[in-house]
């Protein structure tokens, strides 16, 4: 099975928030003239937080601005372990002038288990979980690919989600962001992803993964897709 990084983040003080999806894929693109970042990933998304008024009730966060995720067959592509000294220096050059800080402190470098499969679509929700006090890791990992992944895979139509994995990091997380599982559910728009909000189901969510998970400590992105690597994910 192959790798993936998520990262959780948030703009530079000067970039302003219209700017910002642009701003953000410029970093891509800059990145991707290195020669070590040739065909070594096989998909990515750049996911924008959701800013519409129907969000601004909604158990989501505003602290952050972003969610990326992609994946890639080694996990040495997103170590980054391909860069020269020079080029690394370039690429955090790069990187101050995007995010508030350099992006190893705030990525995950993680395992997928997919509980639906189907396409990456127009909104996203990822919770990035933190482990409840009192619970082990292995405790944790196997409750949410067991029990909460079961949940979810039995609400996911209800909900009109259309993808739903959960991914486990195989490094401990940044320090100021100790989240060791982030849930990720693909909705085939903006409106299905609010809409899958109001609906009695989603509360089922949180009260499965209270068990394992300190909920006051987790942040959850509502998102949309800003910037796309061109092939659709393969089928699992």
């Amino acid at each position: 099975m192959p790798y993936k990084m998520l990262y959780l983040a948030r703009r530079a003080k000067n970039v302003a928030w219209e700017d910002w999806p642009r701003t953000w894929k410029s970093h891509a693109v800059f990145a991707s003239q290195f020669p070590a970042m040739d065909g070594t990933i096989d998909w990515m998304r750049y996911t924008t937080r959701v800013d519409d008024p129907r969000a601004a009730d909604l158990p989501v966060s505003t602290e952050h601005d972003g969610v990326s995720v992609a994946e890639a067959p080694v996990l040495d592509t997103f170590y980054g372990k391909g860069f020269s000294k020079e080029q690394r220096a370039l690429i955090d050059e790069d990187e101050l002038r995007v995010f508030d800080r350099y992006t190893p402190e705030f990525s995950f470098w993680a395992k997928e288990t997919r509980f639906v499969d189907g396409k990456v679509g127009e909104a996203a929700i990822f919770r990035f979980l933190k482990r409840k006090e009192g619970v082990s890791r292995e405790q944790y990992e196997s409750f949410l690919r067991d029990e909460y992944g079961q949940l979810a895979a039995d609400l996911a139509p209800a909900l009109g989600a259309q993808r739903w994995a959960l991914n486990v990091t195989v490094d401990g997380p940044p320090v100021d962001f100790p989240f060791e599982a982030i849930d990720e559910s693909w909705f085939p728009s903006i409106d299905a992803a609010i809409d899958a909000f109001a609906k009695p189901e989603m509360a089922k969510l949180p009260e499965k993964l209270a068990e394992v998970c300190d909920l006051d400590a987790g942040v959850t992105m509502l998102t949309r897709p800003t910037h796309r690597w061109p092939r659709e994910p393969k089928p699992a």
